[in-house]
């Protein structure tokens, strides 16, 4: 429910503070309001009692001995700074008054609300006209009909909450800086170990198998999790490897055997007069072929990935390299219904293995045909930037989901929009990213927003004299 109140962009370590921050806040000023409120309900309460006791005691001076013996009192100095009293008759005429500098300035009734009998008294509060605090006064009807008024004012009341409630934001203070001390070790040892798994995460989603999970510093229990996930990641990445090195070995192993049968295939093609047998072996050897085009792309795949390939490298004009492709893959454009355009303004010259470029934007070609519709489009296109060339082929087909853009370019995997009619096995792609890792480049794919899909290669395109002086 409260994750509802931050921006989704806010990171957690932001969402626990603020949210801590404001529950302190609250929960501090409803301390101190209730702490306020409840201080001075009691002290009013006490005030009361001090002016109906101080009332009572003057009432019970005067009664005994007159004016005279309330005058002394005064006189020696027996009262507050903050407590004043007056003594006047019915119709308001004063016979007494000592009002403190603190007490003045408050309108002091000239008679009572009501009719008081004797030794009957009454409360009431005065507003003063510039002043916040307040003063409470008592009133009490004299033995010889007189009224005795005695008030105090609440400014030593009102100055001792403040100083409460001084004391009580401090102590919030410190509450809150030992509060902190949780959140510190739940960011320390929680939420950052989690943000890091979770790049060790995404460099996984990325491709790169040698990740794993980093927790230093986590709690045992995310430790626990770290150590486990990474011990399922090693068991992976062991039978991967197992998996690919049996799948190479057999590739390596296949070469020899192939090559003898189709020497036995042609043997028997040359030398047999049976027709129904010649075309049974004419049909062996372009299965034999296909088998052996598999291993191949199987072994340098693998070279490629581990810039194991061996490279024929020199010095190439790139707009020259696909202007041939162009016109090579011009007449099978034509047949499919499709229009192929060559797009590269600007020339530049690179290091390169040319028959290895030629059979990576080959498979992109091938591909783009595939999967184009009848009456699409497709273009090749040379774009330069700085020592960067990027070759892309750009098609109108149904582009690719979201699967697609993760797991295309490895081994075995097919588009989304591949039936049984598509030829290949999922390799094409495999081996474009291998011969673009082994000439320092990389791939990349998109779906653009027109429709369609972009697939390139990014080839290191500076000066070649240089380069090849660096080989």
């Amino acid at each position: 429910m409260f994750s509802k109140l931050f921006p989704e962009r806010l990171s957690s370590i932001w969402r626990l503070g603020l949210l801590l921050t404001i529950l302190l806040v609250c929960s501090t000023a409803l301390c101190i309001s209730v702490a306020g409120w409840t201080m001075k309900q009691n002290l009013s309460t006490i005030a009361r009692a001090v002016v109906l006791d101080d009332l009572g005691e003057y009432a019970v001076l005067y009664n005994r001995n007159g004016l005279k013996e309330i005058k002394d009192v005064f006189a020696a100095g027996g009262h507050e700074n903050d407590q004043a009293v007056r003594i006047t008759q019915p119709d308001g005429t004063v016979l007494f008054e000592q009002i403190p500098r603190a007490v003045e300035g408050y309108r002091w009734p000239a008679k009572t609300p009501k009719k008081l009998k004797l030794s009957e008294t009454l409360l009431m509060t005065i507003q003063h006209a510039g002043k916040e605090q307040e003063l409470l006064a008592g009133c009490q009807v004299l033995n010889d009909g007189n009224l005795l008024w005695f008030g105090r004012t609440d400014a030593e009341d009102r100055a001792y909450v403040e100083h409460i409630r001084g004391h009580l934001r401090l102590a919030g203070l410190v509450s809150a800086a030992f509060m902190l001390l949780p959140l510190w070790w739940f960011v320390r040892h929680v939420l950052r170990p989690v943000q890091e798994m979770m790049s060790s995460t995404r460099r996984l989603a990325e491709g790169s198998t040698d990740a794993r999970l980093q927790a230093p510093g986590a709690v045992p229990e995310l430790q626990a999790f770290a150590k486990a996930f990474n011990h399922g990641l090693d068991r992976i990445d062991a039978l991967t490897s197992e998996l690919q090195n049996a799948n190479d070995n057999l590739a390596h192993e296949l070469r020899t055997p192939l090559a003898r049968i189709r020497g036995n295939l042609e043997t028997f093609h040359d030398h047999t007069d049976n027709e129904t047998a010649r075309d049974a072996a004419a049909r062996g050897l372009e299965e034999i072929d296909r088998a052996v085009e598999l291993v191949q792309t199987i072994l340098t795949t693998r070279a490629g990935e581990h810039k194991a390939l061996k490279l024929h490298l020199e010095i190439l004009d790139l707009r020259e390299l696909l202007t041939d492709l162009h016109d090579l893959y011009k007449a099978a454009a034509d047949e499919r219904g499709l229009t192929f355009a060559l797009e590269a303004s600007e020339s530049r010259w690179a290091l390169l293995d040319r028959q290895r470029i030629n059979q990576a934007v080959a498979n992109l070609l091938d591909n783009a045909f595939a999967y184009t519709p009848r009456g699409g489009t497709v273009r090749l296109v040379l774009a330069v930037r700085d020592d960067q060339a990027r070759i892309s082929v750009i098609d109108t087909g149904p582009g690719l989901t979201a699967a697609d853009l993760d797991k295309i370019w490895q081994r075995y995997v097919r588009g989304s929009a591949a039936t049984a009619n598509t030829p290949g096995m999922g390799l094409g792609l495999s081996l474009v990213r291998a011969l673009a890792h082994a000439h320092n480049g990389n791939t990349g794919c998109r779906n653009r927003d027109e429709g369609g899909a972009e697939f390139w290669i990014e080839l290191p395109a500076g000066d070649p004299l240089a380069s090849a002086n660096g080989v």
